[in-house]
């Protein structure tokens, strides 16, 4: 299953995949903007969301893992 693999997945990879979602991101709301600028009206954020969803299903894994990791 995926969620497997998910968890699978050492901190630093999981660092990495944050990194290349937070690029991705960062580009994707610069092509929303220009496109903005240019045509006036506004394009929907599906392609945002999408990459945030997956941005926040990293950042929820590493904070298990920590969460997991604590010793009591």
């Amino acid at each position: 299953m995926v969620a497997n693999r998910i968890a699978d997945l050492t901190e630093d990879e999981l660092k990495f995949m944050e990194d290349l979602l937070l690029s991705e991101y960062s580009k994707e709301s610069e092509r929303v903007k220009s496109w903005q600028t240019k045509n006036h009206y506004q394009l929907p954020h599906v392609k945002q969301n999408r990459i945030l969803a997956c941005l926040n299903a990293v950042r929820s894994q590493t904070q298990l893992k920590k969460t997991l990791a604590t010793k009591w």
